[in-house]
């Protein structure tokens, strides 16, 4: 016998599709606009797309100097969606907070006692198996950074998956082909995958030498002009 499904059921879920389905759309809009502005006025140039996997998760990590700038060409390495979990603060603004939550981030914690932004993470990973974006703050000085970055490490390895290190950086360009200005660039290194083991607490050290590596080589996926000069 199979069960009927009652009309308030069905249109509370059709309510529910058409909000994701909006949802997506908007992600979409500010990703085509954001790319548009971005490969027009800043020369957008990206290398190494082929590392962000067509199907599965992933955590896509840099260190920004300006979340929501770096988010949004975060966004242009991709045709997936990816959930970037941000500063609780920017998350609560009146205005930013319910159009970054539309378009699908998530805030951090706010104490050790706060686990709803890691139980959303967890289900973003393991039970959509979809792309998040978690990138320690420039403004930070080295061992926050470090350690925000062990902290990703951890979430890698709870929900099996590889890290992918993005540099950000700028360029001299001709934008429009008249004007000299900064560019931008984008390079996106190959996924590492972290050893279980490193969760544990004897492993602590390791976790923070792999921290410390993982931004290592974020900056020498960046190009410095002294190189590019000496090329020429």
């Amino acid at each position: 016998m199979s069960e009927s499904t009652s009309p308030e059921s069905s249109e509370d879920s059709d309510k529910v599709n058409m909000k994701v389905v909006a949802f997506d759309m908007l992600y979409a809009a500010v990703k085509g606009l954001s790319g548009l502005f971005f490969k027009t006025f800043m020369g957008l140039k990206i290398e190494g797309e082929t590392n962000i996997p067509l199907r599965g998760k992933a955590i896509l990590t840099t260190v920004t100097p300006n979340i929501i700038r770096d988010m949004l060409i975060i966004s242009q390495v991709t045709g997936r969606k990816i959930h970037f979990m941000l500063d609780p603060k920017l998350m609560k603004h009146q205005i930013a907070g319910p159009v970054l939550k539309s378009l699908g981030m998530i805030r951090g914690t706010e104490s050790k006692e706060d686990t709803e932004p890691i139980d959303k993470i967890f289900e973003i990973l393991n039970e959509k198996g979809d792309l998040v974006g978690m990138t320690p703050e420039a403004r930070h000085d080295r061992e926050v950074q470090v350690k925000s970055m062990a902290a990703i490490i951890k979430f890698a390895i709870v929900g099996e998956a590889p890290i992918i290190p993005i540099a950000i950086y700028t360029e001299k360009i001709k934008i429009l082909n008249m004007f000299n200005g900064d560019g931008i660039k984008v390079k996106v290194g190959t996924p590492l995958n972290v050893e279980k083991r490193l969760n544990r607490e004897k492993y602590r050290a390791e976790r923070y030498e792999l921290a410390e590596d993982i931004i290592n080589i974020i900056d020498s996926l960046k190009e410095t002009p002294e190189i590019e000069e000496s090329e020429l």
